[in-house]
C-alpha cells in the first residue's frame, strides 16, 4: 500500500496554540516496518504579517493502523500542539 502525503488526515489541518493558528503540511513521508510504521515530515508556518512567515519542522512516526482513528488524532493533535507551545526551532517529537 502507498500512501501519498495529502492522503493523511495530518496534512492541510490547522493547530490552534496560545501562539496561533498553525497550519500543517505533510511534507513527507515514509512506512517502515512494513507498512505499520509511517515516518512523517511536517512543515507547520505561521503567518506573522502579509508578507512574513514562521515555519517550523517536525519529524515524528505514527502507528498507520490507527492514524484515522478520531481519538488517537486528537492526542497527536494535542502532542503538536503541546510540542509548539514548549519548543523553539524544529525537532522531533516522540509519542509513546
Amino acid at each position: 500500500m502507498s500512501l501519498q502525503p495529502e492522503e493523511l488526515p495530518l496534512h492541510m489541518s490547522k493547530i490552534e496554540t496560545s501562539q496561533g493558528t498553525w497550519p500543517v503540511a505533510v511534507y513527507s513521508l515514509a512506512q517502515a516496518q512494513g507498512g505499520d510504521i509511517l515516518l512523517l515530515k511536517l512543515i507547520l508556518e505561521q503567518s506573522i504579517d502579509e508578507q512574513r512567515f514562521r515555519t517550523r519542522e517536525l519529524g515524528m512516526q505514527v502507528l498507520a493502523a490507527r492514524l484515522r482513528d478520531p481519538i488517537y488524532s486528537e492526542r497527536l493533535f494535542g502532542s503538536i500542539r503541546q510540542w509548539i507551545e514548549t519548543t523553539q526551532g524544529d525537532g522531533l517529537l516522540e509519542l509513546g
